[in-house]
């Protein structure tokens, strides 16, 4: 199936959108780290864009986690600006 390709399946969720076969990335918090995986097969849905990952995945993930993302095997880097809403209110 080709990715953005819509599946014989419904959300969960919101029990109406139809759900999409998608390569996803989400941000992980490990320890005090960021860390983003990027090209995770998900079904997403196409309505209120809840992803859904298959067993096999979540394995793949954990395993990283477990690993405790090597830092030698990160494909790239990312700057990421970090914001307090403490210091937003005081002007």
């Amino acid at each position: 199936m080709e990715p953005n390709e819509s599946v014989a399946q419904t959300c969960e969720q919101c029990g109406e959108g139809a759900l999409r076969e998608e390569r996803v990335r989400s941000a992980f918090w490990h320890d005090d780290r960021l860390v983003v995986i990027e090209d995770i097969p998900a079904l997403v849905c196409e309505r209120c864009q809840e992803q859904y990952y298959d067993d096999s995945t979540v394995a793949r993930i954990d395993l990283l986690r477990g690993e405790g993302f090597p830092p030698e095997r990160a494909q790239a880097e990312l700057r990421v600006p970090v914001f307090s809403l403490d210091a937003g209110l005081r002007r």
